[in-house]
């Protein structure tokens, strides 16, 4: 409900991820499967890269698992949603299938 944020008319805020995070997570290499952003599918961070002509381009995470500048927004792609957390919001899991992460709410 802050709306010094952006976010207070959003009762969920959710956000995309912003191209320093997908390339700290791993995805600075081309074809780089080993690591936990890597979805074998194209989608976009929030990041923008410019504009090319009278076209606007977006960073993007391609399906080979790397970072890319060269998306016109015009293409269609999926997204990864972030959602911050509280602290001490993680009550337990590890985050595999088998035992995902499991949150308190406030």
């Amino acid at each position: 409900n802050d709306e010094s944020t952006g976010n207070g008319s959003l009762t969920y805020p959710v956000g995309l991820l912003t191209v320093d995070e997908a390339y700290l997570a791993g995805g600075y290499s081309s074809f780089n499967s080993d690591y936990y952003l890597y979805t074998g599918n194209y989608y976009w961070t929030i990041s923008p890269d410019g504009f090319y002509g009278s076209n606007t381009r977006v960073y993007s995470v391609y399906s080979a698992g790397y970072v890319s500048n060269f998306s016109f927004v015009s293409n269609s792609y999926g997204v990864r949603p972030v959602i911050n957390l509280k602290p001490n919001s993680l009550k337990s899991g590890d985050g595999t299938a088998l035992n995902p992460f499991c949150v308190e709410s406030t």
